[in-house]
C-alpha cells in the first residue's frame, strides 16, 4: 500500500483569526502613531493632518469597495466585512507610501489592492498576491510622480539611492549619504522622512517580537529574510572592499524591515510548512539584494514579495510532506538555493561600481528688466502661504506660486505650482533668503531662476519699501515673476501678523 503525506489544511476558527487580526492592527497602529508624532513635531500640523487624511482615504475606499462587492454578490455586508478585514490592507498600504502621496493616488492603490488584489480571487484567504503589495505596485506604475506640492520634505534615503545606486563604495559618497540622515543610528531610529511606516526600524523590530510572542507571525520569515540580506550584503562588502556599514546600510534603508515583518509574513500568500517558509524567506532575501544592486530600481522588497508569492505553490509542492519522506530533497533544495544566491550576488557585485550622480550643468543666466515686488504683475494669480514657522526674529514661510507651466503653457500634462521657502527677519524688516523647495516649471527655461545670481537679489530687500524690485531672468520672465509673487505673499503674511 502506498501512502501519500501532505500538509493538512489546518482549520483556524473565526475567534482565532479575529485575535490575529486584532494584534496585527495594534502593531500597525503603533507604527502609524510614531509616523504621526514625527510629522506633527518635526514638520508642522499640515504634514500630520495630511498623514491622517491619507489613512482616512485608504480606510474609506477599502470599506466602500468591500461593501459594494458584498452588495453586488448578495452577501451579508456585516459578516463579509468582519471576515475580510479590509482595514488591515488599508493600514499597511498607507504605511507604505511617503507623506507627499496624493489622496487620489492612494485611493486608487487601495481600490486596486482590495478589488484586484483580493476580491477577484474570491476574497480573504483566496488571494495569491499580498493585496497591499499589489496596490503599491499599481501606484508605482500609474502614479510614480503623484505628490501634493505643498507637502515637501528633505531628501529621503530611497530618493538618494535612486541617484547613487546601492554600490556606494566611495568613502566620500558614503559619508555624504549618511550625513544627510544623521548616520546609521538615525536611520535605525527613523528620524528622517520617508514612507510613513518604514522609517523606524527599531520600533518595527519591537513590534515584530510582540507579534512573534503572540504567534501572529512565523519568526522564520523575518529572521531568515533579514539574515539572507545581511549575509549576501556582507559578501558583497568583502568582495568590493567595503566595511561592516554596508550590510547595515541595506537593513536600515528602504522598506526591508517593514516588508519582512508585515508583508512577507502574510499567512495567505506564503507557504504553510516551516520548511517552505524558510525557503520562501531565503528566496526573498536573494531577490531583494539582486534587484537592489542590479536592477534599475531604488528598492527591491515590494517586487521580491510579489515574485515569491507566485512561487508559493511550487514551494508547497517541493516541501510537501518533507518531515517524513523528503528530508534529503529539502536539504538539497535549501543548499542549492543558498548557493545560487551567493553565486548571483558575487556575479553581480563584480560587475557593479559606484554610480556617480549626474549633475546637470548650471544654466548661464542673463538678468533683464526689473519687476517690482508689489507691482501689478505680482498681484495677478496671487501665491498662497502653506506653512509658517517662527524662530525668534526669523519667520520661515513655505509659499506655493503658479509659474509659466500653469498660467501660460497649454501643453503641460499635469502642471504644478512652484514651492519656495522665504525667510524674513521681522526685526530688521528685510528678506533673509529665498530658495526653491520644489521647482515644477518648464525645464531648461524656468529652471534658470534657480541660479543664485537671481535669488540672491532678494536678500536684504525691505519688506516695507513698496519700491523693492529685482531683475527678471531673460527668457524666464513668467517664472521670475512667480518667485516675486511668492515673496510678496510671504511679506504680506508677515505684515499681517
Amino acid at each position: 500500500m502506498k501512502f501519500t503525506f501532505r500538509v493538512s489544511p489546518n482549520y483556524r476558527d473565526q475567534l482565532s483569526t479575529g485575535r490575529i487580526m486584532r494584534d496585527l492592527t495594534i502593531g500597525l497602529g503603533v507604527i502609524y502613531a510614531f509616523a504621526l508624532a514625527y510629522y506633527f513635531t518635526q514638520y508642522s500640523s499640515n504634514y500630520g493632518i495630511h498623514a491622517l487624511g491619507l489613512m482616512a482615504t485608504s480606510l474609506i475606499v477599502a470599506f466602500i469597495t468591500e461593501v459594494a462587492f458584498a452588495y453586488f454578490t448578495k452577501k451579508k455586508i456585516k459578516s463579509h466585512l468582519l471576515g475580510s478585514y479590509p482595514w488591515v490592507t488599508a493600514i499597511i498600504l498607507t504605511l507604505m507610501v511617503p507623506i507627499a502621496t496624493s489622496y487620489f493616488a492612494l485611493g486608487f492603490g487601495t481600490f486596486f489592492a482590495i478589488f484586484f488584489g483580493k476580491l477577484v480571487f474570491g476574497g480573504f484567504g483566496q488571494n495569491i498576491f499580498n493585496p497591499a503589495a499589489a496596490g503599491r505596485a499599481a501606484m508605482l506604475a500609474s502614479f510614480a510622480g503623484a505628490a501634493v506640492t505643498d507637502i515637501t520634505t528633505s531628501a529621503t534615503p530611497t530618493a538618494s539611492i535612486a541617484q547613487l545606486g546601492w554600490m556606494i563604495d566611495k568613502p566620500e559618497a558614503v559619508t555624504k549619504f549618511l550625513d544627510q540622515f544623521g548616520g546609521l543610528q538615525n536611520m535605525f531610529l527613523g528620524l528622517y522622512p520617508g514612507a510613513l511606516g518604514e522609517t523606524s526600524k527599531v520600533l518595527i523590530l519591537v513590534v515584530m517580537v510582540f507579534l512573534i510572542i503572540r504567534k501572529v507571525i512565523d519568526w522564520r520569515i523575518p529572521v531568515f529574510y533579514l539574515s539572507t540580506v545581511f549575509v549576501l550584503a556582507s559578501l558583497i562588502a568583502v568582495s568590493k572592499g567595503m566595511g561592516f556599514w554596508y550590510p547595515l546600510f541595506h537593513l536600515s534603508t528602504g522598506g526591508l524591515v517593514f516588508g519582512a515583518v508585515f508583508m512577507a509574513t502574510d499567512p495567505v500568500t506564503n507557504p504553510t510548512s516551516a520548511s517552505g517558509r524558510t525557503l520562501f524567506a531565503i528566496g526573498l532575501g536573494i531577490l531583494t539584494v539582486l534587484i537592489r544592486v542590479k536592477a534599475n530600481l531604488p528598492e527591491g522588497v515590494l517586487y521580491s514579495i510579489l515574485l515569491m508569492n507566485m512561487l508559493t505553490p511550487s514551494i508547497e509542492l517541493l516541501t510537501d510532506g518533507w518531515q517524513i519522506k523528503n528530508v534529503k530533497k529539502y536539504a538539497i533544495s535549501f543548499a542549492s538555493l543558498s548557493l545560487i544566491g551567493i553565486l548571483l550576488v558575487f556575479g553581480v557585485s563584480t560587475t557593479m561600481s559606484y554610480k556617480a550622480p549626474v549633475v546637470p550643468e548650471e544654466p548661464t543666466i542673463t538678468l533683464g528688466d526689473p519687476v517690482g515686488i508689489f507691482s501689478d504683475e505680482t498681484a495677478l494669480a496671487p501665491a498662497s502661504v502653506t506653512d509658517k514657522v517662527v524662530d525668534g526674529d526669523i519667520t520661515t514661510l513655505t509659499v506655493s506660486s503658479k509659474g509659466y507651466a500653469m498660467l501660460q503653457d497649454d501643453h503641460s500634462e499635469d502642471p504644478q505650482p512652484n514651492v519656495l521657502i522665504v525667510k524674513i527677519d521681522t526685526v530688521k524688516q528685510e528678506i533673509v533668503s529665498v530658495a526653491y523647495a520644489t521647482f515644477s516649471d518648464t525645464p531648461n527655461i524656468g529652471d534658470k531662476t534657480k541660479d543664485e545670481k537671481f535669488l540672491d537679489q532678494f536678500a536684504g530687500l525691505s519688506i516695507v519699501d513698496e519700491a523693492s524690485e529685482v531683475d527678471v531672468v531673460s527668457g524666464a520672465t513668467y517664472t521670475s515673476v512667480s518667485v516675486a509673487r511668492a515673496v510678496r505673499a510671504a511679506i504680506e503674511a508677515v505684515l499681517a501678523q
